[in-house]
């Protein structure tokens, strides 16, 4: 069924959906048979909203006459669905539809405007929200450790947000009473008020509007067919109570028949189970004592005593602890909470709101209530909670070539061959459970490395993979999106190799073991070639930062504005912290300030704590992004503690993500694109994991480094300074006499210095003036001092032709008292002597 959806004024609604320019005409779907159109959650879809379009009201013809007309309207139902709404009209029940029970407006846009119009034109006195029979039914399918009050929970919100919507007509100088009211459970079934009018009213269908006239009138709001409540001026506890959510024995015994033989539930935050016809907080199995008594006083009056011993044993078995900040500390720990496996910091005030909400919940004696809001803050404050037990944090248990990522609807299990869902998830920090439902659909089918070249094989699903698309962008150093060519067979094998460095690297920084071979930090840097200290961005490599921090539980740092003796940078970072992302660091940054924590454990002085150590295994790697080049990058100590993105400019300030997406990322996917990210994500780390089996990198790497030359040579770039480089290009230009000539050093130091306007302000000293020298004939492909030998004592007749593409690098040429450099260019000597 196509249902067309049509503005007040008749006119048929429009939306634009994403990626598209031009409007469409807003028709939902009723699907016949829901089992064939799934959404990406798997869940079957009866209804289908246009995609990318936001909820809208469905306004029946009979309403829309009535707008037309500016006839009042004394009362507007909203009905759950257009079928409703239609049917109802039909028989004199004025209704509009919304699609759910939440959606009449939004946090962002408030109350859908078309009611606001139709209210304020028709003169509106009431509305009336209507749900259906099974109003106040519980989930169907409660497990062992589910809310069995979260369904009830949900309803009783809706209508809580309803009345605090409808009462902004207030604003628009309206006056409206606000009802609510449900379908009554019948003989025949009958769910909804379309059921209703078509079953047990089939034929007398005009008893309705009297019935629910009636109810509306009735001191108690109860009729035969519908319940209606005026709760205009009810506050949010009395809407609760009509799902007894206020009261957990009342609860209890309203749904006692759907919990038995569930062994464990909760309601509201508490555990129970039935036990012999009653309900029992699972705090209290193996004691027969309550946290408090009540007792009399030699006056012979009631009192209350509160037992502390039982109180802890309470608190216990609720899964609340303290967790020691760190194995080596005499002192400083956090209260947690481990609760269905999960484990939450806890502040000292929501223990004691714990046990509040446990009497407010099981016990209705004023004296008792009055003696817990008097005296909690002082018999369980933050003192007295030393007394819970104090433990070691040793949930992070991560095993080589497994990783473990965890998901709203279970464990997600990655290993070098398989992507395993819906696994049971046990002792593991909330922060590393992602907010969202994983389903598996493959993306990249496989990758392949033969000899020294990498070849992929992708699914159908991949072209819809929006961020796959982004790595294959960014990894094309070849053309710009606005003027592709024919690639030789070397410049793609180069772009494959760069999309698999990505992949590999991802799945490094997403995998929580960390094996001792690759103990290294992740940095991500422009292709383009720049001046020292000029910035471009906008390619996209702060996206892959964001991208991580969608999966793990990452820690943020602006590059920009951190300081090098900033003692508490790491205030925060916790062992549950998998990812410190340290975002767009300056020129120069001083990379060798990390190699502790990248190779050793990592020490945390968090503000107003005491400072800790989280152990090498426990420790969170890091992504750094940067629009130059690492200082001292050549070092071999560097070098090993770094793995190399590098990002192409096809994203640049004049071609944007929008530009190709037409919308941004993250904030702007749908399901069906977050779980296809999800799915890209795990696949990442298991490519690492094979890379790391099959050696694809080296042995003891998984992470493929990027096909290096022009990191290299930003690399020397940065290392030789922008001035030197410049005084160089001049200097020894082709054609003048400089260039393969042998020049006493103190000369080209002074050369320098005139040109640089003095010995400061350029990093260039007397002393590092040959390295610089060597990197800038390393940067040009020159060779340096060929009349003496190198290092290993070769000389350049003997080392050139086994190494035509580098540069040969000969050491000091000294005579009479002064040193001597020749930089030398092959290509220059070639020229000039031809044959």
């Amino acid at each position: 069924m196509l249902i067309y959806y049509y503005d007040l004024n008749g006119r048929p609604m429009m939306y634009t959906a994403k990626g598209s320019s031009k409007p469409r005409q807003y028709v939902r779907v009723r699907w016949s048979n829901p089992a064939l159109h799934r959404a990406s959650d798997g869940k079957e879809m009866k209804y289908q909203t246009p995609s990318g379009a936001s909820c809208r009201v469905y306004i029946p013809e009979k309403i829309r006459r009535l707008y037309k007309s500016r006839t009042h309207i004394d009362t507007l139902f909203l009905q759950e669905g257009e079928k409703k709404a239609e049917k109802a009209c039909k028989h004199g029940m004025l209704s509009i539809g919304i699609q759910g029970i939440n959606n009449f407006g939004s946090q962002q846009e408030g109350l859908l405007q078309d009611i606001q119009d139709l209210a304020k034109v028709c003169s509106i006195a009431n509305i009336v929200l209507v749900m259906d029979s099974d109003w106040n039914d519980l989930h169907r399918d409660i497990i062992v450790g589910d809310r069995a009050d979260k369904r009830p929970n949900s309803f009783s919100k809706a209508v809580i947000k309803y009345r605090q919507y409808m009462k902004t007509f207030n604003i628009i100088g309206l006056s409206v009473n606000i009802w609510w009211g449900h379908v009554n459970e019948n003989g025949h079934g009958d769910k909804g008020v379309d059921d209703l009018l078509c079953g047990s009213l089939n034929g007398r269908e005009s008893e309705l509007m009297a019935d629910v006239e009636r109810t509306m009138n009735s001191h108690d709001g109860k009729g035969t067919w519908l319940n209606i409540h005026k709760i205009t001026e009810e506050s949010d506890t009395k809407i609760r109570d009509f799902w007894s959510l206020n009261d957990v024995q009342a609860f209890y015994e309203i749904h006692k028949d759907r919990l038995t033989g569930v062994d464990t539930f909760k309601i509201g935050n508490i555990r129970y189970k039935a036990e012999n016809g009653s309900l029992v907080p699972v705090s209290r199995y193996s004691s027969s004592s309550d946290i408090y008594s009540i007792t009399q006083t030699s006056k012979g009056e009631d009192k209350v005593e509160f037992n502390d011993v039982e109180a802890f044993r309470f608190l216990s078995a609720n899964g609340f602890r303290r967790l020691r900040n760190s194995d080596e500390a005499a002192t400083g720990y956090d209260f947690i909470r481990i609760d269905d496996g999960i484990i939450d910091r806890v502040a000292p005030y929501e223990v004691r709101d714990f046990i509040r909400s446990y009497i407010t919940a099981n016990c209705k004696s004023d004296l008792v209530l009055l003696f817990f809001k008097k005296k909690l803050s002082t018999i369980m404050s933050d003192k007295q909670l030393e007394e819970l037990d104090i433990i070691s944090d040793d949930f992070n248990n991560f095993t080589s070539g497994v990783q473990r990522t965890y998901y709203n609807n279970g464990q997600v299990e990655i290993t070098a061959n398989d992507i395993t869902p819906n696994k049971p998830i046990s002792q593991v920090w909330r922060s590393r459970i992602v907010p969202r439902r994983f389903r598996r659909v493959p993306i990249i089918k496989d990758i392949q490395k033969i000899g020294d070249k990498f070849y992929i094989e992708y699914t159908p699903e991949a072209a819809n993979c929006e961020f796959l698309q982004f790595l294959v962008n960014t990894s094309n150093n070849f053309f710009s999106y606005d003027a592709p060519r024919e690639l030789s067979d070397d410049e793609t094998f180069e772009w494959i190799h760069h999309i698999v460095n990505k992949i590999t690297t991802l799945g490094f920084l997403l995998c929580d073991y960390k094996y001792a071979s690759e103990r290294k930090a992740v940095v991500i840097q422009d292709h383009l070639m720049s001046e020292v200290g000029q910035s471009h961005g906008g390619a996209g490599k702060s996206i892959v930062g964001n991208a991580i921090g969608h999966v793990v539980s990452q820690f943020f740092i602006d590059g920009k504005q951190m300081k090098r003796d900033d003692e508490f940078l790491l205030s925060g970072v916790t062992k549950a912290t998998r990812n410190i992302f340290l975002d767009d660091v300056k020129t120069n940054f001083a990379f060798e300030n990390l190699f502790a924590m990248v190779t050793g454990p990592m020490y945390v002085n968090p503000k107003g704590k005491d400072r800790y150590c989280i152990p090498l295994e426990d420790s969170p790697k890091i992504l750094i992004t940067t629009n130059h080049a690492i200082n001292k990058a050549n070092e071999a100590a560097t070098k090993r503690r770094i793995i190399y993105m590098e990002f192409s400019t096809w994203y640049n300030p004049d071609h944007t993500l929008v530009d190709d997406f037409h919308h941004m990322f993250f904030d702007d996917w749908d399901e069906e694109q977050w779980n296809l990210f999800d799915n890209l994500m795990a696949e990442c780390v298991m490519f690492y994991f094979r890379s790391f089996e099959n050696c694809w990198a080296r042995e003891g790497a998984g992470a493929v480094p990027p096909p290096m030359k022009n990191i290299e040579l930003r690399t020397l770039r940065q290392e030789m300074s922008e001035v030197l480089y410049q005084w160089a290009e001049e200097y020894f230009d082709p054609s003048g006499s400089h260039l393969n000539d042998r020049i006493k050093r103190a000369d080209l130091v002074a050369s320098f210095f005139e040109y640089a306007g003095g010995p400061a302000g350029h990093g260039v000293t007397r002393t590092n003036f040959k390295g610089k020298i060597q990197a800038y004939c390393k940067f040009k492909g020159y060779d340096f001092n060929i009349d003496r030998p190198n290092a290993e004592k070769v000389y350049y007749s003997d080392w050139k032709p086994l190494h035509p593409e580098e540069s040969f690098i000969g050491s000091d040429d000294k005579s009479g008292g002064a040193e001597y450099f020749k930089v030398f260019s092959p290509a220059k000597e070639k020229e000039s002597k031809p044959f």
